[in-house]
């Protein structure tokens, strides 16, 4: 766990977006796994001070949100073992005394490694006051057995919505390694589609979300945003709708080889224009701070 060039770029974008740091807690005690030259280089041509990185070399992630204008920096972890401020499983329940406490909750890489997620997804929420946020730095594809999880951009976009007392404020996907892209990310309910990618190396999400209401947590579980409508009457009164399947082509009558062949190419095409980055619908290049 800990903040790469990625994960500190985003931060300084969010605070730049009028983020307020306050009180800032991560889950485990974050590394910071960017050379003291590149923090100064980054954090002064984007305005913030950069005398802590000049004195020492930073192990832990502190002194970067304290030169993004913390006050006070907090750890969680299940032990003490790096001097984590609160020990807590995520597996259970988090103690009242958590809930509403922090300007800024941040992710940079452990809930999935946390087996029961949904609980654990929770808590994070349960933990930012009104109108703090929320940030994930954590595995979207090619990233298997890293954790227990790899997660999709509608999986946060489902949990982090107005139903459960918060808005996402901006989603970034990029390939790992500190000169990667970045893809803004769509809403697929936006979009009227899902956002999938197949690609060969591995790939990240940073989130960010703002707590906009103190709701109650996944009352309703979240569904994806394809399925819903599948069930749900389009008016009042009306029954659900019924699944249409529509005629085969003549050719796979005719001609089922040439048929097949056929079926092969338009699906290996459509899987390029709609599960890469080049889905302009879905992934839109954007700068780095």
């Amino acid at each position: 766990m800990g903040l790469d060039i990625n994960a500190v770029r985003f931060l300084i974008d969010a605070r730049k977006r009028g983020v307020d740091f306050g009180e800032v807690i991560t889950l485990g005690r974050q590394d910071l796994n960017v050379f003291p030259a590149k923090m100064i280089e980054v954090l002064e041509a984007n305005g913030f001070p950069a005398a802590a990185f000049k004195e020492d070399k930073a192990l832990y992630a502190e002194p970067a949100f304290l030169s993004l204008g913390a006050k006070k920096v907090h750890s969680l972890d299940a032990s003490d073992f790096e001097g984590a401020s609160f020990v807590q499983d995520l597996n259970q329940p988090i103690k009242p005394e958590l809930k509403q406490r922090f300007d800024l909750v941040v992710d940079g890489g452990t809930l999935e490694h946390v087996f029961n997620f949904p609980l654990a997804l929770q808590s994070c929420m349960e933990m930012v006051k009104p109108g703090g946020h929320i940030l994930f730095h954590t595995c979207a594809n090619n990233w298997c057995g890293h954790g227990f999880y790899q997660f999709s951009p509608e999986l946060y976009y489902r949990a982090l919505s107005p139903e459960n007392g918060f808005e996402i404020t901006r989603m970034i996907l990029h390939m790992v390694g500190p000169y990667a892209k970045w893809y803004e990310v769509s809403d697929p309910n936006a979009v009227r589609a899902r956002v999938e990618l197949v690609s060969f190396a591995p790939m990240q999400l940073l989130v960010l979300a703002k707590r906009t209401a103190v709701k109650p947590i996944f009352a309703s579980p979240p569904q994806q945003s394809d399925y819903t409508p599948r069930w749900q009457p389009t008016k009042p009164g009306d029954p659900p709708p019924v699944n249409y399947e529509p005629p085969r082509p003549w050719i796979s009558t005719a001609l089922p080889g040439v048929a097949r062949l056929l079926n092969v190419i338009k699906n290996g095409v459509g899987l390029l224009r709609t599960h890469t980055l080049w889905n302009r619908r879905s992934y839109r290049p954007v700068s780095k701070p």
